[in-house]
């Protein structure tokens, strides 16, 4: 095995030349991680309520419609299903019912109409009424 002097010191060549090729590497690696950004990524919810009534009156017996609006941030139509629920889910099972429709959201503001239609039958009641979406 041959040795190489470097002014009073003796290395092995093989080890001189295993640091030769190893640094180049090392190096490459080393500004690699160093070089590698990470930026956060996101996929927002492009659809969104933006309108609807604050308050809804009906009485027995009646169909009404209640306008909703939805915001579409991004630059293609979605299809989607409106979902109009009351606080008591028994009582909207027995005396109320919705439309269930399919919509298409185009790109900006879209004014869409939902049937309500409440039971001859229904009782004197004071609900919170929830509207929302699900994209399909």
């Amino acid at each position: 095995m041959r040795n190489v002097t470097i002014g009073r010191y003796q290395f092995s060549a093989i080890l001189l030349l295993i640091a030769a090729i190893a640094s180049p590497i090392a190096f490459a690696a080393t500004y690699y991680i160093w070089s590698s950004k990470t930026v956060p990524f996101t996929v927002d919810e492009p659809l969104s309520v933006v309108d609807f009534p604050t308050s809804t009156h009906f009485h027995p017996g009646e169909n009404a419609t209640i306008q909703v609006t939805i915001a579409n941030s991004a630059n293609r139509d979605y299809t989607t299903n409106l979902i109009i629920t009351l606080s008591d889910a028994s009582y909207q099972q027995n005396y109320v019912q919705t439309g269930n429709q399919t919509y298409t959201v185009s790109p900006g503001n879209n004014t869409i109409s939902a049937w309500v239609a409440v039971s001859d039958s229904a009782p004197p009641s004071q609900q919170q009424l929830t509207v929302d979406f699900v994209r399909l």
